[in-house]
């Protein structure tokens, strides 16, 4: 095969060897490259392939063998000219077909993947830590019980004592509870529960579980003071608190789970479940649910500065536990000053008798 010359800056020309379906050996041909890769016998033509349509053909080494998708499916035609073979493979973009096809899509993908893991790094891990508070309210209830069913695991594992069953101890906090329920003035999805732990806390998981600790009810005064820690817990219900703080603490791993499911998601919800347990409330979620704890006390008649009383003497305890009540609810200078400005005064009957009071003290005992 000899090669003649280019037209510079025009075309590409060469000669060939060229088998058209159903001939009995090859023959020689002229071919022409331009916008597509032409071909003439002594001056005849013959055809046009276009670049598009060309695929790589299996054929000796050293030599381009070439066919197109729109000639005869045994028709091939075989380069020899480096030249020319060179510029078919460089303007020939689906030359490999199927293999160059796959790996252009192969990049394709990957570059999908990459944009999409940074989009979802940026919206699990800024955007919805940021915007926990209007996320929350989308969150199917479902979804929350699952995560406050696995924090609840998890609470019991971290206090040890176990539940209290007293029944005479469980049936004054059901009394309690009703109180403030009705007091309350919105519908409460609510389960509260004792754990036998000397340390004084209270919290409230996600989905409504609502737990109290031995030692806060041991430090109580009177029935009032743990009426005010439940309410105040009852408040972070109502306004879902604990679902916000483990979006903002385990947002991503939460939102991930729940997109890709299956172990991924259980494993998500159990991180949920623990950032529900350790990350604490804001300052507004604190202020609000303060309120609304004084508003339900003063609906129920009771006097609406018990939680603040209770919280004071908990920050005096210098032997307070790191899991106490005040870490998650800290104690600021402008929330102190809130709460004991408070009224003290009581306009109603008592929330418990004061046999009851004596029964939900001793609800840990055997």
């Amino acid at each position: 095969m000899s090669r003649s010359q280019p037209l510079a800056n025009v075309a590409i020309e060469a000669r060939g060897q060229m088998l058209c379906d159903g001939a009995a050996a090859p023959r020689a041909v002229d071919v022409r490259m331009r916008d597509d890769l032409q071909f003439f016998a002594q001056g005849a033509f013959l055809a046009a392939w276009a670049l598009a349509d060309i695929r790589r053909a299996p054929g000796p080494p050293n030599v381009l063998r070439i066919r197109a998708l729109t000639a005869a499916p045994k028709a091939w035609c075989e380069i020899g000219d480096p030249v020319l073979a060179a510029a078919i493979e460089r303007n020939c973009r689906l030359l490999d077909g199927d293999v160059q096809e796959k790996r252009e899509a192969k990049w394709r993908i990957a570059a999908m993947a990459t944009t999409g893991v940074v989009v979802l790094a940026a919206l699990v891990w800024i955007v919805i830590p940021a915007i926990a508070d209007r996320f929350a309210p989308l969150v199917p209830a479902g979804v929350e019980k699952s995560i406050g069913a696995a924090a609840d695991t998890q609470a019991r594992t971290l206090f040890k004592g176990g539940l209290c069953t007293s029944p005479a101890g469980e049936a004054a906090l059901a009394r309690l509870v009703d109180r403030l329920k009705g007091a309350a003035g919105v519908p409460l999805d609510v389960d509260v529960r004792v754990i036998s732990s000397s340390v004084q806390n209270a919290f409230a998981l996600p989905g409504g579980r609502v737990y109290l600790l031995r030692g806060l009810i041991e430090n109580a005064r009177s029935p009032d003071e743990v009426a005010g820690v439940l309410a105040h817990e009852f408040g972070h219900v109502a306004h879902r608190d604990s679902l916000r703080a483990a979006l903002r603490e385990g947002g991503a791993a939460l939102a991930i789970g729940l997109v890709t499911g299956g172990a991924f998601g259980a494993g998500a919800i159990a991180g949920a479940a623990r950032a529900s347990l350790s990350a604490a409330h804001s300052r507004e979620a604190e202020t609000e649910a303060d309120d609304f704890a004084a508003a339900t006390l003063r609906k129920a008649g009771r006097p609406t500065r018990a939680l603040g009383d209770i919280l004071q003497r908990i920050a005096k305890d210098e032997g307070s536990s790191p899991l106490d009540f005040l870490r998650d609810h800290p104690v600021t200078d402008a929330r102190r000053a809130r709460l004991e400005n408070e009224p003290a005064a009581a306009s109603g009957e008592p929330l418990l008798s004061a046999g009851e009071w004596l029964a939900l003290r001793a609800i840990c005992s055997p």
